[in-house]
């Protein structure tokens, strides 16, 4: 018999001698410790809280682990809502049980209310199940009686009842006047609107325009909406003929 033909017959015999000392290992030693290994009925942790829970499983054998958090607000926060496997089970020791931690009531985002009255704040606020504890009058260039700043970021998360403190616009400070929008008006037309706010034309920039008439305001600095003192000047740009 050549060479080649007995390691042929070498390698299968190899292998069936691999495979049933592997299955004589397994049937002397694995086998019988499973079937021997001490069997515990799982105890009922569920409503405890996790610190308990744990050590009381470790104590006879079991392997716990946490799963969660689980929010629910019937249940108070690291408290166990649920185990698996469940109370009476018959189990090795070593086995695991998985506990199932509650995080306590959701928790809240916090929602933008910058910009709303103060009456649809305290709606979205106490729809949530949060509060206002506080509202702080400041002078702002925002419109009288609403939020233009909130103690609490958007996104952030609060538990429900968490208190919110609001800073709440009265309107701008005495003797300011917000600037009107002169755009597309006659130099005249801009001028009359300007005095009787108390306020004047300041600085004149002239272009020429071909599309629009002569004296049309196309430009104009501060611009709408910002405040300004009674007797301040608005600087405009005017359009003029070729």
């Amino acid at each position: 018999m050549n060479l080649l033909n007995k390691k042929i017959i070498k390698y299968p015999i190899i292998i069936l001698a691999s495979v049933i000392l592997l299955f004589i290992f397994f049937d002397k030693l694995i086998m019988p410790w499973v079937v021997s290994a001490e069997e515990i009925i799982v105890p009922d942790v569920v409503g405890s809280d996790k610190i308990s829970a744990i050590e009381e499983l470790k104590k006879i054998g079991l392997h716990p682990i946490e799963q969660g958090p689980k929010y629910d607000e019937n249940v108070p926060k690291d408290h166990v809502i649920f185990q698996t496997p469940r109370q009476g089970a018959t189990v090795k020791i070593g086995r695991r049980v998985y506990l199932y931690i509650s995080g306590g009531e959701p928790l809240i985002k916090m929602p933008q209310l910058l910009g709303k009255t103060v009456r649809d704040a305290k709606i979205t606020v106490e729809r949530l199940g949060l509060e206002i504890d506080t509202l702080i009058n400041v002078r702002s260039e925002f419109p009288a009686k609403t939020v233009v700043e909130q103690s609490r970021k958007e996104g952030e998360f609060l538990s429900k009842g968490e208190a919110v403190t609001l800073k709440i616009s009265i309107g701008p400070q005495i003797g300011m006047v917000r600037v009107p929008n002169l755009i597309a008006k006659s130099l005249s037309e801009a001028e009359r609107i300007l005095r009787e706010l108390s306020l004047k034309i300041g600085k004149r920039t002239y272009l020429s325009s071909p599309n629009l008439l002569p004296n049309t305001i196309i430009d104009q600095y501060p611009g709408e909406d910002k405040l300004v003192s009674y007797g301040d000047s608005v600087d405009v740009v005017i359009t003029q003929s070729r």
